[in-house]
């Protein structure tokens, strides 16, 4: 009866997969396959085309978009990606964030600036001894990322309820992510800084707090371009558990009193 069983779901028809579907566009002078379902604008532009043109098969041909090679990046594998794409250039970071804007892209996915600064600190660094058994969690380093640059865009293209009193929230999510060099790289630090500083009234005080953190060079930017392990892998999210005996609690002490010269 098992056999008879097998077979006849080997036999069942089954549903397949649901396919991507791309539609093939040009954008200033380059070609591109896009699933214009994720790209509001574009959508919407390829329905007034073919209904003027009244077909469906036709050459959809749009104008230049100001980065929208990097806008692609940002949405495929995370907005994280922007900050590498793009020199520490508060000009065309504008500009990107207008684009993303112009394309009718959700970037702050109905984040508000409480979750956005949550997203922030999951680049920190946690232990839990559970009786003897530690669990390291490692930092979901671009978790914190992604939140970075929706904390960018905040400031660049959002609103605040209150700009006074979101400022200082602001500030102190600023004073974060200059404050932690392991966890965002130095492009990052000085772009989001200088975002704030064109936005927000700083004072004496809190200048000199972010002048504290500065530690961007041309020597560091130049070894972040040389990098190319700063994509943050599933890999390297996965936590590493360990046993909490005599020598993994020696390895341990040395590996968190390091990690506390970082913070």
């Amino acid at each position: 009866m098992e056999e008879v069983g097998e077979l006849l779901e080997n036999l069942r028809v089954k549903e397949p997969p649901h396919p991507t579907t791309t539609t093939p566009i040009k954008i200033g002078d380059k070609n591109y396959d896009i699933e214009l379902s994720e790209i509001p604008y574009l959508s919407a532009f390829a329905n007034f085309e073919r209904t003027k043109a009244q077909t469906q098969q036709m050459e959809l041909v749009h104008g230049p978009i100001a980065h929208f090679d990097i806008a692609l990046e940002g949405m495929e594998f995370g907005f994280r990606q922007c900050f590498r794409s793009l020199p520490p250039d508060l000009a065309q970071h504008h500009a990107l964030c207008e684009t993303y804007e112009f394309l009718c892209i959700d970037v702050l996915g109905g984040q508000s600036l409480n979750e956005i600064i949550g997203g922030l600190k999951a680049g920190k660094k946690d232990h839990k001894r559970m009786d003897k058994l530690l669990k390291f969690i490692k930092a979901d380093r671009s978790k914190a990322r992604d939140a970075a640059f929706k904390l960018l865009y905040l400031i660049l293209r959002g609103e605040f309820e209150d700009e006074t009193k979101d400022s200082t929230k602001v500030y102190n999510a600023v004073m974060f992510i200059v404050s932690h060099a392991h966890t965002f790289q130095s492009r990052t630090r000085k772009v989001v800084r200088a975002a704030y500083e064109e936005r927000f009234f700083v004072s004496v005080k809190q200048r000199a707090g972010l002048d504290k953190w500065e530690k961007t060079d041309a020597a560091e930017l130049a070894e972040e371009d040389e990098d190319e392990n700063d994509v943050t892998t599933e890999e390297e999210e996965e936590p590493i558990y360990f046993c909490y005996d005599s020598y993994s609690r020696s390895y341990y002490d040395s590996y968190y009193d390091e990690t506390q010269g970082e913070s």
